[in-house]
């Protein structure tokens, strides 16, 4: 920044706001000798102003005299402060026969259209936000859960029979605690010598949340089902009384 740039443009007068905030970012930018190269957008952060309002000061500053634009080819635009040169445009004479007290009328106001560029920054935004600056308005991201550690089946059990049991309803949801006290039921009917492959297909079949395990004549016990043996046997004796009588 120059400080004698920027003293000089401090008591200039006759521009309105956006004129003068303009002007003294450029100045704030500024060397020695007044030049500085900032971008339209730089500048908008700066004064909190729209694009379009940034472009049409630097229009009137460049009529007032007090700035000088060059285009670079292939960089930005160079701007060079010239306060000496100061001449208001809107500085106007009162013809001879004016009112008297017409010379003292301030200036008219000058119009700004409030209407922003299409990539302006948002009007929300700060005005000391920079430009990569990520909006406060965004989401934050979800992280993915992490997925559970597929349950590894021994060998010893029928994979088919496994896993059409865990197909049926009440059993999609078993946890890996679950299935693995499945297997150390298993196992245990194993090393007992009972035919723990026929509970397990018993219960893919039935569709169980459980395992139960199968009496002694091989089948499968079913949950809450009758001794089919001792129903047989009275059956069969009340049919014999029958025929006999």
């Amino acid at each position: 920044m120059s400080t004698v740039i920027m003293g000089a443009c401090w008591p200039l007068g006759g521009m309105s706001p956006a004129q003068k905030a303009v002007l003294i970012s450029l100045a704030d930018q500024s060397n020695d000798d007044g030049y500085c190269w900032p971008s339209i957008k730089t500048i908008s952060v700066r004064t909190c102003l729209s694009e379009r309002a940034v472009q049409g000061a630097i229009r009137w500053l460049c009529e007032a005299g007090v700035l000088r634009s060059s285009e670079r080819s292939g960089t930005s635009t160079v701007y060079q402060i010239t306060p000496a040169a100061y001449a208001p445009p809107q500085e106007m004479h009162p013809a001879a026969n004016a009112p008297q007290g017409a010379a003292n009328a301030p200036p008219p106001p000058q119009m700004l259209h409030p209407t922003p560029a299409a990539d302006a920054p948002h009007p929300r935004r700060s005005c000391t936000q920079t430009i990569s600056e990520p909006s406060m308005n965004l989401k934050p991201k979800k992280v993915p859960r992490e997925s559970a550690q597929s349950f590894e089946v021994p060998d010893w059990i029928n994979r088919q029979h496994w896993d059409a049991w865990h197909s049926c309803l009440k059993r999609k949801k078993a946890t890996a605690e679950q299935k693995q006290l499945a297997v150390d039921k298993l196992a245990a009917w194993r090393d007992e010598g009972v035919d723990y492959a026929k509970a397990l297909e018993s219960a893919a079949i039935a569709g169980w949340q459980g395992l139960f395990k199968p009496d002694v004549a091989g089948g499968a016990r079913q949950r809450g089902a009758p001794n089919q043996n001792k129903h047989a046997a009275a059956h069969a004796a009340l049919f014999e009384g029958v025929m006999n009588g």
